[in-house]
């Protein structure tokens, strides 16, 4: 197995997306589209659901499971161990996305990335999501795709000077620094940034 350490061009995931299309693979696409186009981890995108799409704004999905964030200690028979705590958040989904996602649903389909050996009601692995991109040959890995999107949205950023690191590290997921959380972002700008990075 080759080791997939680049992150993608422009040309090679829009090569990538083409490919996967004239194959048939639209769940492997869509996984890689939640990536790049989403900036969604593994255990995020394996943990989405349908019917979480549109769940508090219009082209939005809800992941209820996006992150476990340690939360102290626990005592069990007299042995700490570690207690976490799942993290949700709400991601925007571009006109494109949201509208391949809603086409390529199957009638009782649970998760949006679905599984299709063993319980259709279990969520996928986040190991099976790397053999997904193995599967098709996607030259690059799952956390890879979070990278381009970074450099997607900072370089459309920059291009329209207007650099926003809160913004930035909202649709990432990551905890905001004590300045960046002062406000908020409304869900309306943030939903439109990403309707013109990846339209």
């Amino acid at each position: 197995m080759q080791k997939r350490t680049n992150i993608p061009s422009i040309e090679q995931y829009q090569q990538t997306i083409k490919e996967l299309t004239d194959k048939n693979l639209f769940r492997t696409l869509i996984a890689i589209r939640m990536g790049c186009e989403m900036g969604m981890t593994r255990i995020e995108i394996v943990n989405a659901k349908l019917n979480d799409l549109d769940r508090l704004h219009n082209r939005s999905l809800w992941v209820e499971i996006a992150k476990k964030v340690r939360r102290g200690n626990k005592i069990v028979d007299g042995v700490k161990t570690p207690l976490y705590e799942a993290r949700s958040r709400e991601i925007p989904v571009n006109l494109s996305l949201y509208a391949l996602m809603k086409s390529f649903s199957r009638p009782g389909q649970i998760y949006v990335v679905y599984r299709e050996k063993g319980d259709m009601n279990e969520h996928l692995t986040s190991r099976c999501l790397n053999t997904l991109y193995e599967i098709a040959g996607v030259p690059w890995s799952t956390h890879k795709s979070r990278h381009f999107f970074k450099n997607r949205v900072l370089d459309w950023m920059r291009e329209n000077r207007q650099i926003d690191e809160g913004l930035l590290a909202d649709l990432l997921g990551h905890k905001k620094t004590q300045t960046q959380s002062y406000g908020s972002i409304s869900w309306d700008y943030k939903q439109g940034v990403m309707d013109k990075v990846f339209k």
